[in-house]
């Protein structure tokens, strides 16, 4: 099995929303995002006739599989949620993130994070003193909260970028503002 490509993740911005996930659905499929169901794979779906025109890669030598080969990764969208708290998610790529007041950084984030409920953590920042939520630090598009999560999988990170009109959407039918981020897998 090759090595992971990476993911793009779409999450609300407040990590405490929980949108309905059947909105979601019906306007991404509707738009054009989401394709059919990807049989056996839960809350998966290929991607959709418009998918290219709603996230943009950028490079010189973009490569993406859009269909199943056997058992070789492709391109596909998965919800992951809903969970009871925000959780988060990381990766191989996940650096340590800085403090929004004085730009320090968390070089302890793994341990500050490590075994806890999010939802009422506050980490001090060695710098200058300021305690914030995990998700009030700067993780520079490279880890994110949540409790409801929509992957594009297999894009490496930095790769695909959601469009303004993909993220119209997705306020439009869920009534928050989103983000975006990009993890690795170990």
């Amino acid at each position: 099995m090759s090595a992971h490509t990476g993911r793009l993740l779409l999450s609300p911005q407040d990590p405490f929303l929980l949108p309905e996930r059947a909105p979601l659905t019906a306007t991404l499929s509707e738009a054009g995002l989401l394709g059919t169901p990807l049989e056996g794979r839960n809350q998966a779906f290929a991607v959709g006739e418009r998918f290219l025109q709603l996230v943009i890669f950028a490079g010189c030598s973009v490569r993406i599989e859009l269909s199943p080969i056997g058992e070789a990764p492709f391109c596909h969208i998965r919800f992951t949620g809903p969970f009871r708290q925000p959780v988060f998610l990381s990766g191989r790529n996940t650096r340590p993130p800085r403090c929004r007041s004085c730009r320090g950084r968390l070089r302890s984030w793994r341990e500050a994070l490590s075994g806890r409920d999010n939802a009422g953590v506050q980490i001090t920042c060695p710098a200058c003193s300021e305690a914030s939520p995990p998700w009030g630090y700067d993780w520079k598009g490279q880890a994110g909260f949540g409790r409801l999560f929509i992957r594009v999988e297999e894009v490496f990170p930095g790769e695909a970028t959601p469009t303004p009109a993909l993220m119209g959407l997705l306020e439009g039918s869920s009534g928050c503002k989103w983000q975006h981020f990009y993890i690795q897998d170990d």
